[in-house]
């Protein structure tokens, strides 16, 4: 979905969001009849009134010739409505099952097709009698829910005729909608039942993923506001008397993650909301930072254009705070619509006011943010008048549509602030020029070759001094990493590690402890050189101290503490630890790049991302572990981001996408030979590029029997 559609929605046409989710309300018929005339515009949907359904759970009920005549054929929006019962007197517990005829034209016979399904809560689709998708995991004590967000489902029919589409569906959150979650949902119009549509498989991919380079393309915006957002807090802390830098940063971090949170609420991200719950939550989330950016933006413009915080700015304040309260309530009901789009339309207007009002007086620099907001409010009625009156607009028109929404304002003030700024700074240099003399500045001018010349003999010997530190460094460093792997019964290792300068920030370890349970590290320190190899050193003490410990959590805390009190002044280390028992893997990471598995069963690789920030930056960060199953074959791959943030002479990087496709080609043979191949594919894509950061991997790998003795690391 485009930029501009998410904030045109979410700014001043709330109801396009408070439509509920497509439910089904039906009623059984004749058998559906699809042909490839159906197809010809794309899309085949699956009409309410020819699908028959039946609560409860029954996996007979996914057979082609089920006999189901006596199932409900109206009503089953009744059926899931505040009281929780059915027309004939079923309690609705959360599970059904809803079945629909086809009539196949013998012309779609063999064609690759694509079920598109969106959902919330959990379903299993199944193509006469037999699965072909699941989406969550449907369990009696509790669904792990999965919204599809009509990701295409292939099949084929392998003969025209009759055919049967199955689909058990669950949504137990929604259960009990008469209190507590439940109720809280049915406010966010996250109702139960779906919506399904048959298209040809190569249209259905097309089209998803046009949906998916829309999210990730809001990145970009995200981006840049982000960078806006912090650099004007930055001015604010190193200039506390300029409150409009303050007030400016939140509104542009506020503009920002409403954006991500929209896609958290669509699900459109690749982790994005995948239960109802959440995607509640992330709509919630999206007003509060709507509410914050406006509050903000008006903040601004008072401070910038010298207006007093008077009643009407505190009326308003508490009519947005009034307005979140609603929305933690209420969610998406029409209450919340009317409250934020009446609090939006009165700081409007008090926004215009006080824009007048600076262009009547002359102020400097009005114009400009003036100007950004003409733009802004252009972009939305083009948005608007799109989403009113259905049509389409050229992709180019669209782009620009999509920065005048999201820029257009930030950009204005940041010009705005900048120039009132630069001006500052003309005046004070004009003031400096005027009280040079040019005769001291002479006198000044031979002495500073003087001591140019001082300075130059110092640094040449600093050099050399530095250059022996350095050296001493680096084999102090280079002593801290293991001289030998463990030797485990069914595991070979194989490590690697070529630091970016003398003494690298990467930093690898082991220990085995006497229950069997084998501990792996690697880390990456802020920066290189010497400061990175303070870090390394005392991380190599913790380790030391406290791998015994079984928790990896609790080391993270402990030596993130340790680190925190040393007050290294904004250096970390970045680390991913795993602990591996009897095919056992447990992992948490703090800041570091995924983990790569490669699935000897499935011939696949899964990427193992867990979000964290580096030991000795956040003391209660709340990091987060997983525990995952090896079998023989398996490979676990750790490394830096040197390798795939490796930059070849076209400022290209290697990326982590590529990463799993290399591990892919070659995760068969042993782990030396994986690293030997990942460090040739490394060297060749750089070419004569020098190195630009430390690169370090570690490979594990379960084998059948590995007799083999502790083996020595090569001299580095």
């Amino acid at each position: 979905m485009p930029v501009s559609q998410h904030l045109a929605r979410l700014l001043l046409i709330f109801a396009l969001l408070f439509i509920a989710s497509p439910t089904f309300y039906v009623a059984n018929g004749a058998p559906v009849k699809l042909t490839a005339e159906d197809l010809k515009d794309g899309v085949a949907e699956l009409e309410d009134e020819a699908w028959a359904y039946r609560f409860g759970d029954d996996g007979r009920w996914a057979a082609k010739d089920y006999d189901d005549t006596t199932w409900a054929t109206s009503g089953f929006d009744e059926a899931v409505s505040s009281r929780g019962v059915s027309p004939d007197g079923a309690r609705w517990d959360g599970v059904a099952w809803f079945r629909v005829r086809l009539d196949v034209d013998e012309n779609l016979a063999n064609q690759p097709l694509a079920l598109r399904v969106q959902h919330w809560g959990a379903s299993e689709i199944y193509i006469d009698g037999k699965l072909i998708r699941r989406f969550g995991e449907i369990r009696s004590e509790g669904d792990t829910e999965y919204n599809p967000r009509s990701i295409p489902v292939a099949f084929v029919f392998t003969e025209g005729g009759s055919h049967t589409l199955a689909i058990r569906y669950s949504y137990k959150a929604a259960r009990d909608s008469t209190s507590g979650v439940g109720r809280w949902l049915m406010h966010a119009k996250m109702l139960p039942g779906f919506y399904a549509f048959i298209q040809p498989a190569g249209q259905a991919t097309e089209s998803y993923g046009r949906r998916i380079l829309y999210s990730r393309g809001n990145r970009l915006f995200v981006g840049i506001l982000v960078a806006l957002a912090l650099l004007h807090f930055l001015l604010y802390l190193y200039y506390r008397r300029e409150r409009a830098n303050l007030f400016y940063s939140i509104f542009a971090f506020s503009l920002a993650i409403t954006l991500p949170l929209n896609n958290l609420f669509n699900g459109d991200d690749p982790f994005g909301a995948r239960t109802a719950i959440i995607a509640a939550i992330c709509f919630v989330s999206t007003l509060f930072a709507f509410a914050c950016g406006f509050v903000s933006l008006l903040a601004f413009l008072y401070v910038a254009f010298d207006v007093p915080f008077g009643k009407r700015f505190r009326a308003l304040f508490l009519l947005w705070l009034a307005a979140m309260i609603i929305g933690v309530i209420y969610v998406r009901e029409y209450i919340t619509l009317y409250v934020f789009c009446f609090c939006l339309a009165l700081t409007l207007i008090e926004a215009a006011v006080i824009m007048v009002r600076a262009l009547i007086r002359r102020r400097d620099g009005a114009w400009i943010i003036m100007a950004g907001l003409s733009l802004f409010a252009f972009g939305m009625c083009v948005t608007l008048s799109r989403e009113l009156i259905v049509y389409r607009i050229p992709s180019a028109l669209r782009l620009v549509v999509d920065i005048f929404i999201l820029l257009a304002v930030p950009i204005a003030v940041s010009v705005f602030l900048a120039r009132n700024f630069a001006r500052t700074n003309l005046n004070l240099e004009a003031q400096l020029g005027q009280v040079k003399d040019l005769s001291a500045r002479q006198l000044e001018l031979e002495r500073e070759r003087a001591e140019l010349k001082i300075k130059h003999e110092q640094t040449r010997l600093e050099n050399e001094r530095r250059a022996q530190e350095l050296e001493e460094a680096r084999q102090l460093q280079l002593s801290m990493l293991p001289a030998k792997l463990p030797n485990l019964p069914n595991l070979e290792i194989a490590v690697y590690m070529k630091p970016a300068s003398e003494v690298g920030g990467d930093y690898y370890d082991f220990h085995l402890a006497p229950d069997g349970t084998l501990t792996v590290i690697i880390g990456d320190a802020t920066g290189h050189g010497l400061k990175a190899g303070t870090v390394v050193t005392a991380t190599k003490s913790l380790f030391n101290a406290f791998a015994d410990e079984p928790d990896i959590i609790t080391f993270f805390r402990t030596a993130s503490r340790a680190l925190k009190a040393m007050n290294l002044r904004g250096l970390f280390m970045a680390m991913t630890m795993i602990k591996i028992k009897d095919g056992t893997l447990s992992i948490s990471a703090a800041g570091m790049p995924p983990m790569l598995v490669f699935r000897h069963a499935t011939n696949t690789v899964e990427e193992v991302a867990l979000n964290g920030m580096p030991l000795g930056s956040v003391l209660t960060f709340p990091y987060k572990q997983r525990t995952l199953e090896l079998s023989t074959g398996d490979a676990v791959m750790l490394m830096s981001d040197g390798f795939p943030e490796r930059f070849n002479p076209q400022d290209e990087m290697i990326d982590y996408d590529q990463a799993k496709t290399i591990l892919a080609g070659v995760a068969h043979e042993s782990p030396q030979a994986i690293i030997n191949h990942f460090v040739q594919v490394g060297d060749s894509w750089a070419q004569d590029r020098v190195q630009d950061d430390d690169v370090t991997f570690v490979v594990l790998k379960v084998t059948v029997e590995n007799k083999a003795e502790a083996m020595e690391l090569p001299e580095r």
